[in-house]
This record gives structure tokens, sequence and C-alpha cells, in this order.
């Protein structure tokens, strides 16, 4: 395993080989790619109205068997260049998401 895949895996907490990162990686870009169709990038919010195309896409992405995990890991890799209030933005549309972690 690479040294990228295998900070990747630390840094998440998973067990996986280097074919499993590269298809993690894939779906988280499928995800964002999806978003950003949604809502292009831009120094905004995302608008609420688009909230569930969000979610939606995640859940038809999500990297993880896990839906709390992936969600916590879509969080935590998103794309570096989108500027504060479209992470912070999707960051929001997600949480409702981990509903079921915090209330468990």
């Amino acid at each position: 395993m690479t040294k990228a895949s295998e900070a990747f895996a630390t840094k998440h907490d998973i067990a996986a080989t280097a074919e499993d990162v590269a298809r993690i990686r894939r779906a988280l870009d499928r995800f964002y790619t999806a978003v950003e169709t949604a809502e292009p990038v831009a120094d905004t919010y995302i608008q609420l109205h688009v909230g569930e195309v969000v979610r939606a896409a995640f859940i038809k992405h999500n990297p993880l068997s896990g839906q709390a995990h992936g969600t916590a890991m879509t969080m935590a890799e998103m794309p570096e260049a989108w500027p504060p209030k479209y992470r912070a933005s999707v960051a929001y549309h997600l949480a409702p998401l981990l509903d079921d972690v915090v209330n468990s």
C-alpha cells in the first residue's frame, strides 16, 4: 500500500487496501461532482432547496457502508478549493444524516 493510501486509511480509522482507498476516493469524487452540478461552486451558501439533492447524492455515492462514518469522511475530505461558505453549506445539508448517531 502506498504511503498516501495508508495515511488516508489511518486518518479515517478504516482497514483498507490501496484498492479500497482508490474506490473510496472515486466515490467521494462522484459525490463532490454531483454537489457541484446541483449548485455550482461559489463563495455563497447552498440554498435550502438544494439540500435534498445533496443528501440524495451522498446516499447514492456513500463511500462506506456506515452512513455516519461515510458522512464524517465526506465532510473531512471536502475539496480545499471550495470556499468556506460552500463547504459549511455541504456540512449543514449532510448533518441530518448524523441524526441516528447523535440520538442513539
